[in-house]
């Protein structure tokens, strides 16, 4: 197992068990936390549609099981939908996720692209062996290419700008916290894809795909800056009411006790 295939075996358990946790924690009792949902749903998702497929086509011993996997690889459109979706809840966007065109714009992208990618190959062609594993091929015409490459990228960018523009409006000083932390989440994986995934291969640069990598060190800040951060800040918030309730007790207390 070379490293770069070991590093996609590492994002998929921690993804899979980062979805899990924020399941058993946020989401197994009550359904009403649609953040908490929709990233679980992003996490399990990019566990075994991206991370885990790509672990399967980097330590594939032959050219057909390395086309399966590749197959097999294309719902890692979902995932983008996913986290516009999931950026939308965590900046309080109701008007936009009221309005059922919202929905269609989100996913139906990514409906046309998995449909083209099972039925063609105007996305992908077969893949091709290299020094660390598989990896995808790229049409000698790119465009199609270019196009799903740059609708992933425009989705993530326009992810980013809803995150800045509800930090710059945001008058609570703990929740504009929480969405610069989830924006450096989204900035990294952005940055390293557009030169991996988007950049580099249109330029005919072969170069290993480090967006699993990325992403799953962006969802670990995200859930650290939402729930992690979160659960230590009501902590604190319970022991100054604790220390105040305490003191208010022995103030009482002392009051009775020098009346007697």
């Amino acid at each position: 197992m070379n490293a770069f295939a070991l590093i996609s075996l590492i994002s998929f358990v921690v993804c899979l068990l980062l979805g899990t946790y924020v399941y058993i924690k946020e989401v197994r009792y009550t359904f009403k936390n649609e953040l908490a949902k929709y990233f679980v749903l992003t996490c399990l998702s990019f566990a075994l549609s991206w991370a885990l497929i790509e672990f399967g086509y980097r330590t594939a011993s032959s050219f057909e099981a390395a086309f399966f996997w590749s197959k097999l690889n294309v719902a890692w459109y979902i995932v983008i939908s996913l986290i516009l979706h999931f950026t939308l809840i965590l900046t309080n966007n109701v008007k936009l996720l009221r309005n059922k065109l919202t929905y269609f714009l989100i996913y139906g992208p990514t409906i046309i692209f998995v449909v083209v990618d099972i039925e063609t190959t105007l996305l992908l062609t077969d893949p091709i062996k290299a020094e660390w594993g598989w990896m995808f091929g790229i049409p000698e015409n790119p465009i199609t290419y270019g196009i799903s490459s740059t609708w992933a990228i425009c989705t993530i960018i326009f992810s980013l700008i809803i995150c800045i523009e509800h930090i710059r409006n945001t008058q609570q000083i703990y929740k504009r916290k929480q969405v610069k932390l989830a924006t450096l989440g989204l900035l990294l994986p952005a940055i390293v894809g557009f030169h991996t995934e988007y950049l580099f291969p249109i330029m005919n640069i072969k170069v290993p795909e480090l967006v699993v990598p990325s992403l799953t060190i962006g969802l670990i800040i995200i859930w650290h800056s939402i729930w992690h951060h979160s659960s230590l800040e009501k902590k604190h918030k319970y022991n100054i009411i604790q220390k105040e309730v305490d003191s208010f007790i022995k103030t009482t207390a002392s009051y009775f006790k020098n009346m007697n």
